[in-house]
């Protein structure tokens, strides 16, 4: 792999069958960035990628906002040609991600596969926004643009209605009711940062099993708010597994606790292994049936357990809660392995 330096500063070559490490490549199981377009104002700020390698952007980027990449090709000719219709054979991608998260791209410059497509994507989350950019050819030529390999980076800042603070995210799985909240069962809960497994036992046996977390925002949770639903928009994304798009769900409020407002997830809400009448099902007859999403077995077949990880985040306001910059929270949901035999 090599470096070929333009002016001041850098584009890094590599051949298509050559994939740079770290931010500045795209890899097969690329993931597709999360977007909630109910956080959008309708206000496009450009980042603008010009010929003479300089970057600006012609306002301040912000949550709620659609950010739009326009990038002179004219900073990454190495791969060129024309097809045989007189089309070009070549596409400049734009690829990015913020705080280090899934990486999602779009199509800036030369051949567009599909021709609705636009070089914008949502702002949801305040952090750092990282992008770089590659040039392919349909004759497998790969070059990047993308600072000697540092990526070019911009800040999105929180929006107006951000929460001041938000945290605390813990898991309860008990037998026990409970009782009235907010403090009962306090000694039953666990750090979400450690994971949980949710087991056989808990879809069968747990009273409560749920995830928590807090919000503070002055004037808005410091008091009994009547209108604390319109004020904060709060969301679970979730998937099973490590590819693929997450979904969201709207998160209920739960409890005030002193100045905060503390949010519930009910987890079974998030179970790939529910079964319709309820408990850890019956034994599947049909393979039509079986999990159409990643599993492992524990033990051999007949015995044991079959396991789906759960991937998760939550967001307020557009505001990430997240383990850890780019990070996802993770739940080990379990059922009998026997019961998935005909899937093995």
């Amino acid at each position: 792999m090599s470096y070929v330096k333009s002016s001041a500063f850098s584009l890094l070559f590599a051949f298509s069958s050559v994939l740079a490490l770290g931010g500045c490549s795209a890899s097969s199981d690329e993931s597709t960035a999360d977007s909630t377009s109910e956080h959008l104002s309708g206000k496009i700020v450009t980042v603008d990628f010009a010929g003479d390698f300089t970057t600006s952007t012609t306002g301040t980027l912000a949550v709620g906002e659609t950010a739009k990449i326009a990038y002179d090709a004219s900073r990454l000719t190495t791969c060129r040609g024309d097809a045989n219709d007189g089309s070009p054979g070549w596409t400049v991608s734009a690829f990015y991600r913020v705080n280090g998260g899934p990486i999602a791209s779009v199509t800036v410059a030369g051949h567009v596969a599909d021709p609705s497509e636009t070089p914008t994507f949502p702002l949801t989350t305040a952090g750092d926004l990282e992008i770089w950019f590659q040039n392919t050819s349909m004759w497998g030529c790969s070059a990047y643009d993308s600072a000697y390999g540092a990526n070019y980076h911009f800040t999105i800042v929180a929006s107006a209605t951000a929460p001041g603070w938000v945290g605390l995210p813990q898991t309860v799985l008990s037998r026990a009711t409970c009782g009235t909240p907010p403090n009962a069962c306090d000694s039953d809960f666990q750090t979400m940062t450690t994971g949980f497994t949710y087991d056989t036992w808990t879809r069968e046996r747990a009273a409560i099993k749920r995830a928590y977390f807090q919000v503070w925002k002055q004037g808005v949770t410091d008091f009994d708010n009547p209108d604390l639903w319109k004020d904060l928009d709060v969301e679970i994304h979730s998937r099973i597994g490590s590819s693929g798009g997450f979904a969201m769900q709207y998160v209920s409020f739960d409890a005030r606790l002193g100045n905060n407002a503390r949010y519930a997830v009910d987890l079974s809400t998030l179970d790939p292994f529910a079964a319709p009448g309820g408990g850890n099902g019956s034994a599947l007859t049909d393979k039509t049936e079986c999990p159409q999403f990643p599993v492992s077995y524990e033990g051999p077949a007949g015995a044991g357990y079959i396991d789906a990880d759960v991937e998760f985040y939550f967001t307020v306001n557009g505001v990430d809660l997240r383990p850890a910059p780019g990070d996802v929270f993770h739940g080990k949901y379990q059922n009998y392995a026997e019961l998935y035999a005909i899937c093995r």
